[in-house]
């Protein structure tokens, strides 16, 4: 695993674990639409997935998105 969390260029694919939640950024395999696809699984389910133009805006999403899931009461 790759730690770039204070980096700007995220090497693909890319995969972390966050509180038992896996997250993972790949190249979308659209290549007419291009960028790049991540996920949230946990348990094995995939709970969340999205699209970014940037592998930095994909990190960041997906970052976001696990935060909401972690502090949510």
């Amino acid at each position: 695993m790759l730690s770039v969390a204070r980096s700007n260029d995220i090497k693909v694919p890319y995969e972390e674990e966050i509180n038992g939640f896996t997250i993972y950024i790949e190249d979308n395999p659209d290549r007419w639409c291009g960028g790049y696809i991540w996920s949230v699984s946990k348990n094995e389910s995939e709970v969340e997935s999205g699209l970014e133009f940037s592998a930095v805006e994909a990190f960041k999403q997906v970052h976001t998105y696990v935060l909401t899931l972690i502090t949510v009461p």
